[in-house]
């Protein structure tokens, strides 16, 4: 019984940390999605052809989404600096995001 209950335990750290690995992988996928933009860009010195809505509303949901994740911390009865560890690399993908995006808008000319 006990190494049953072992072996359960170690295939959910392993489902536990791929879901992480993943959440890391997609977060340095979708943090690097701006940067051919933004080079394009630089290169031209023009942002013609840049969809102004597609950036403005994708700030405004990465905006909310990491809002949303802060915005719970106090009422958060576990420890804080966990949840904020199991949600590193989505707030990472969130704001790193919305971060680049500023640099798109505050280019448009």
């Amino acid at each position: 019984m006990t190494i049953g209950f072992h072996s359960e335990q170690n295939s959910v750290n392993v489902l536990e940390i791929s879901g992480y690995a993943f959440g890391y992988l997609s977060s340095i996928f979708y943090l690097s999605s701006r940067f051919p933009q933004l080079y394009k860009n630089f290169k031209r010195q023009s942002t013609e052809g840049t969809s102004y809505l597609l950036f403005a509303l994708a700030m405004l949901g990465n905006g909310t989404y990491g809002l949303s994740l802060i915005v719970i911390l106090p009422a958060l009865k576990s420890s804080k600096s966990v949840f904020i560890l199991n949600h590193l690399a989505w707030l990472i993908g969130s704001l790193g995001v919305l971060f680049l995006d500023f640099f798109v808008s505050f280019y448009l000319k």
